[in-house]
């Protein structure tokens, strides 16, 4: 059992926490818990960008509907070759071209996308993510930009994870606070909610009882957070990012970047496609140079990350082939751990039922933050 004395110092460690860092908590909850469903919402907000018809006689767009797409987009007035293709993954999805920007004056990185109707070769809009609007367009972005970066570039990004840092220490002493006596009884009224004619006590109970509940999620989400933000905190413990490297490479090549035409991309996807014949090609980050490489992204069936999975395939034209496999599966140690961190943060392992989990956990956040201090108000109240 905990002492009073230490009892009495994690409580009023537990409550610093939410009075310091209880607003950026309150938006990361909120934020997220929509950004959960962030590509349902977009394609609901957005359908004139977001959706297309396919031909009748289409049952998707093939790699050589895809390749010619690309090629074509690159060949425009205006657009030019994009950094990166993200490729439908159902038939009636657009294709999204990503631009590089130079960041905004905040600090926030922005990439411009292009929305493109891969069948009829026809451009459908366009949007800056990493900019807030009040366009419908710009809700998603906005909203994902306030999650990460407080709108602020890497200052607020610095600050969302050391505010990840709080949630994932801050969970632990509620967790602490909260464990009762190694008995039935105890543990029965630990989850148990009491109303006892006062709103005070229906607050406090509820707090301490869903705290337990989502305490574990809440621990997750913030040293995943924490980690996306400031993946060198962890040094020595986790390995980086691998989009960190490879933005890196990329950004470093001084040649022109060529306009591919649509055999070349093609050929990309079907060494992509020969290496994993089971897999779906969800994004082509192209070549910076002509002696570059093309990374592609792989969904495999068993993968969490639903949306995009995440094995890479490096295609080096150098050496006409393959030149680097990153596949999940067969990762192990730190490497295996990090793969799952992007999917377990945005719910996306467990499908609908991963996203309504994350989504009542941010939900629960809020209520917890709030109900906190609520109870810290009325209680400083009465003791005046």
């Amino acid at each position: 059992m905990i002492s009073a004395t230490l009892r009495r110092l994690l409580r009023q460690l537990h409550l610093w926490s939410a009075l310091i860092f209880g607003l950026m908590l309150l938006l990361a909850g909120l934020t997220g818990s929509v950004l959960a469903w962030r590509h349902e919402l977009d394609a609901v907000l957005n359908p004139a960008l977001m959706r297309v018809q396919p031909p009748p006689t289409a049952n998707g767009c093939d790699q050589h509907c895809q390749a010619t797409s690309i090629a074509w987009l690159s060949q425009q007035s205006g657009y030019g070759p994009p950094s990166m293709v993200s490729l439908p993954l159902h038939a009636d999805q657009a294709m999204v071209a990503w631009y590089k920007l130079p960041s905004s004056e905040s600090g926030l990185p922005r990439q411009r996308q292009v929305m493109l109707d891969p069948y009829r070769q026809q451009i459908l809009g366009e949007r800056i993510w990493g900019e807030a609007g009040w366009q419908k367009a710009q809700w998603m972005p906005g909203l994902f930009a306030l999650h990460r970066y407080l709108l602020l570039g890497d200052t607020g990004k610095t600050i969302m994870a050391v505010s990840g840092l709080v949630l994932a220490f801050s969970s632990l002493l509620g967790l602490l606070l909260w464990l009762p006596r190694n008995s039935i009884s105890a543990w029965r009224r630990a989850f148990s909610v009491h109303w006892r004619g006062s709103t005070h006590a229906l607050l406090y109970s509820l707090h301490k009882s869903s705290g337990a509940i989502v305490t574990v999620v809440l621990i997750m989400l913030g040293i995943t957070g924490c980690y996306f933000n400031q993946p060198g905190w962890f040094a020595g413990i986790l390995p980086d990012k691998p989009v960190a490297a490879a933005k890196e490479k990329r950004a470093k090549e001084k040649e022109p970047v060529p306009v591919w035409n649509a055999a070349d991309i093609q050929h990309w996807l079907q060494q992509a496609q020969q290496a994993y014949p089971q897999g779906r090609i969800t994004r082509l980050q192209l070549p910076a140079s002509a002696s570059g490489k093309a990374e592609l992204r792989v969904l495999q069936a068993a993968e969490p990350r639903l949306h995009e999975g995440n094995t890479r395939i490096s295609y080096s034209l150098k050496e006409q082939r393959i030149s680097a496999i990153k596949d999940p599966q067969l990762a192990s140690g730190a490497e295996a751990v990090v793969s799952w961190f992007y999917p377990l943060h945005s719910g996306e392992a467990f499908g609908l039922a991963g996203k309504a989990l994350i989504s009542l956990s941010g939900i629960a956040l809020n209520f917890l933050i709030l109900s906190g201090l609520y109870l810290w108000w009325k209680r400083r109240k009465t003791r005046r």
